[in-house]
């Protein structure tokens, strides 16, 4: 079982036990002026892709620290089943705690959306701005979650942009591989667990969540024409930040990952 304890980074270039790696800008600063950790003491280093080995810390400066890896393990802990969380764009800065929680519970990767009744259309640099903070969310959400890999996080499409990035992989995954649900509270006849456990053999699941006010009928004909099952979270009405949390919990829950 890893240290707790011990403060976890994610580098490049985390091999083979005796080799160094080096951390640098804001999270050395971190280790030198927050945590103030200096040589011999140790750290966790992760490369984002699923290796993770423990380091020890052989010179520390306010710019760069380096550190000879050590012991670690190979093991996966990452879900077996990818999820992605294609959200509507929410008011103010709910997108945040949607980043912040799902990356928490194991989700791979945000795609931000703006839908026919998205309220917040920021434009071309505030966009990009959003995005490398959601970006620099998700690696800070994945270091205090104990993640080895860090969730990708794309530009902010549109709708019919993000039919169009989805389309590719669902004509990929038709042995059912690949699974793209849409909650919709018009939907009665489906639920969440039915649409799972009709397509049990799905490693890939794409999440489409509605902003405050739902997918109007247009976006959800043309999202079931892309391959989207519609199904229903239950009587109650959900806030958009809490419905992709509840989705992607109940996903991972099925597949054996959780509890």
């Amino acid at each position: 079982m890893r240290d707790w304890a011990r403060p976890r980074f994610f580098v490049r270039g985390v091999t083979a036990p005796g080799s160094t790696v080096v951390i640098a800008g804001q999270d050395a600063r971190h280790i030198r002026r927050v945590l103030r950790l200096g040589p011999g003491d140790e750290i966790d280093a992760v490369d984002g892709a699923g290796v993770e080995r423990r380091g020890r810390i052989v010179t520390a400066g306010d710019e760069e620290v380096v550190a000879m890896l050590t012991e670690g393990s190979d093991v996966c802990r990452e879900p077996s089943v990818f999820i992605t969380i294609l959200q509507g764009l929410p008011k103010g800065d709910k997108m945040n705690e949607v980043v912040r929680k799902n990356t928490e519970i194991g989700v791979g990767r945000f795609v931000p959306v703006v839908t026919e009744r998205t309220v917040s259309r920021p434009d071309p640099p505030g966009a990009g701005r959003q995005a490398e903070r959601w970006r620099r969310i998700a690696r800070e959400a994945s270091k205090q979650s104990g993640r080895q890999r860090v969730p990708e996080v794309l530009d902010i499409v549109s709708f019919r942009g993000a039919l169009e990035w989805i389309s590719p992989g669902m004509e990929a995954g038709a042995s059912g591989e690949r699974l793209l649900i849409m909650p919709w509270e018009l939907e009665m006849s489906r639920g969440i667990r039915d649409a799972l456990r009709e397509h049990r053999g799905a490693r890939e699941v794409m999440v489409l969540v509605g902003p405050e006010g739902g997918f109007s009928h247009d976006e959800v004909r043309q999202a079931v024409a892309c391959g989207a099952v519609t199904c229903g979270l239950g009587p109650r009405i959900l806030r958009t930040e809490t419905a992709g949390l509840v989705v992607s919990s109940i996903i991972l829950y099925e597949a054996g990952e959780m509890g």
